[in-house]
Formats: structure tokens, sequence, C-alpha cells
């Protein structure tokens, strides 16, 4: 069995760390966004993520690459809402100009915090982002928190750990999610055609022109319910769909997350999430460009104006001195 190893390196000229354990290699650039640019197996010629040309398309579009962390996830509509105890007025930060989008965290440098080889032969780095007064967000999101990931590189692939702590003296929006770019095909020499994407979608979120959820869910459509099973095509066609978590069964067991599966080489990437994600965003931009997002998400579009009781949006406040916490995991299937 190889050693594990962590690394401090550069990703095009941005700050990086590169983990190795158990066959697999990652990549996390903690100087934009702590984005996990690439995740492999590089004796079997795997790579499972979608990694930026360069930095500067990382620094500029790092949300369609590898693994942003958003925070809050997606859309809020003219970047408006209130909580019982505030308004907030977030910039409109869109390419359309009408939302606050993809949050605060994705573009940001991050620190450090600790890096260890583990007894078991795993490799574990955690990363944070403190957000104090002085941060230009404060004056539109005034809360002092903190947000650790912890990734764990092994035989089980790439375990990864959110941690928020709210420091703040008032109760805090919470809305968490990644912008999961897995590459198609991932195999060398795979061909697009015979990839199949599987998702623990529940039922479809009806979306307004501008991506927004209306409030109302909407049973799966005939061309949908194969996600549940078999899967679907995940490039080809444009895709963007916004869906309920609901478990399916795999191995015997209920699963939450996503399988993007090879069928011609029976490969598949495993990507299980905890039942915290309660709502998927599926994306694939043109359809033309190589990739599938599969993008859990604790909250649903614009969930903080959606007029809906919280536990159907997964709209949250997490109170003063408290943390909130939940996990993934990435790791292939071969055979």
């Amino acid at each position: 069995m190889s050693h594990a190893s962590i690394t401090s390196v550069t990703f095009d000229g941005v700050p990086a760390m590169e983990l190795r354990a158990g066959g697999y290699r990652a990549v996390i650039a903690h100087g934009v966004g702590s984005n996990v640019v690439e995740l492999s197996r590089p004796a079997e010629g795997l790579n499972f993520l979608r990694t930026p040309e360069n930095g500067e398309i990382l620094r500029q579009k790092s949300q369609r690459y590898g693994i942003p962390p958003l925070f809050p996830p997606n859309r809020i509509l003219d970047g408006k809402f209130s909580t019982p105890y505030r308004q907030y007025d977030l910039p409109l930060n869109s390419s359309d100009g009408l939302h606050f989008m993809h949050g605060i965290l994705h573009k940001r440098p991050w620190k450090v915090k600790s890096e260890r080889i583990l007894d078991n032969g795993s490799a574990e780095l955690v990363l944070l982002m403190e957000m104090g007064r002085e941060g230009e967000m404060y004056p539109y999101f005034p809360h002092e928190f903190t947000y650790e990931l912890t990734y764990t590189l092994s035989e089980r692939g790439l375990e990864q750990q959110v941690r928020i702590t709210n420091l703040s003296s008032e109760p805090m929006p919470l809305g968490v999610g990644f912008h999961t770019a897995l590459r198609v095909p991932f195999a060398d020499g795979g061909r697009e055609e015979d990839y199949r994407l599987a998702i623990s979608v529940g039922k479809e979120w009806d979306l307004t022109l501008l991506f927004v959820s209306t409030g109302k869910q909407l049973p799966l459509d005939e061309a949908d319910k194969p996600l549940r099973g078999e899967g679907i095509a995940p490039t080809g066609a444009p895709y963007a769909k916004h869906f309920t978590s609901s478990p399916m069964e795999r191995s015997g067991k209920p699963f939450y997350g996503s399988v993007l599966t090879d069928t011609k080489r029976n490969i598949s990437l495993v990507y299980e999430t905890d039942p915290k994600y309660g709502h998927w965003t599926v994306w694939n931009d043109d359809g033309k460009s190589g990739f599938i997002c599969p993008e859990p998400q604790t909250w649903t579009n614009n969930a903080p104006n959606v007029p809906l009781p919280d536990e159907m949006t997964g709209f949250q406040l997490l109170e003063p001195g408290r943390s909130w916490s939940a996990w993934t995991r990435m790791y292939a299937e071969i055979g």
C-alpha cells in the first residue's frame, strides 16, 4: 500500500495542498475558495473532477470547476430577505444583475489550520475561513462565524466534513452547498455516451425563469425517473433542474447521493451525502462542455423567500455559539 503524504504545492500560481493516500490524489486550492481542483486515481487513469485549465480561470470562474463551497448556495432573488431579527440586502453579483449568487466563500483565500497523517494511513487537511467584523461582507451579512472544512483522503476516497460555528450574538441564516463539477468522461479513453448519472432525488422544484423556486413541488417527469435507477445521460443536451432529496436503495441500503458510471468499464464515482443536504441542483451548462454538476444543498434556491415551512425549504437559523456540521464522501467503485 502506498504511503500517505501531504505536500504544499501551487496550482498555476494559486496556493494549494496535495494529498495522496489509498491510491487517490487530491489537490485542494486553498488560495481560491478551498476548491478541490483534482481528485484522481493516477494508476487507473481516472480523473473525476472538472479541473480548471489555469489559475486565472479558477479565480474568475471557480463555481464551474472542482468542488467550491457555496455559502449560501445558489440564488437569492434581488439579494434581499429577512428574518425575525433583521433585513438582509446582499450585493447583486450574478451575471444578469438580478441575484446574490453562490455566496461569499468560493473565491476567498482560506487558511491551512492543520495537516497530519493519521495512524490508519489517511491524510487529513483542515482548512479554515474566519469571517469577522473587518471583512467586506460584514456590512451585508453582519455575523462573525468560522467555517471549517476537514478533508480526509484514504482508500475510502475523499471524505469532507463541514463545521460552521456562529460566533455572533444573533441567530445566523445557514445555507450550505457545493457546486460539484464531475468530469465526463472521467476514465482515460472513455466516451461520454457510455456514462449515466443517478441521484437520490425526490420531487422536482418548480422554478421561475430566473431559476428560483416558486414554492411548488412536482412529481418527477418520465425523463427524470431513471435518475433514481439506471441513471440518465449526463451530457449531450443542456440540463438544469432543481430537486428535493429522497433516499434511494443501493446495495440493499438507503443511499443519499449521486453515482456517475462508465457503463462500458463498469467504474462508478460515488458521491455520498449527508441527509442534511435536502436538495439538489443538477446542471451541465450547454451539455457539450464535458461535465455534470450534482450539487448538494441544505436549502432550496431562494429559500429565505419561498413561502413554505422551513422543513420544506431547508431554511434555518444557527443560534449564537452553536455549531452545525455535515459530511460527504467521494470514492471510486471499480468492477
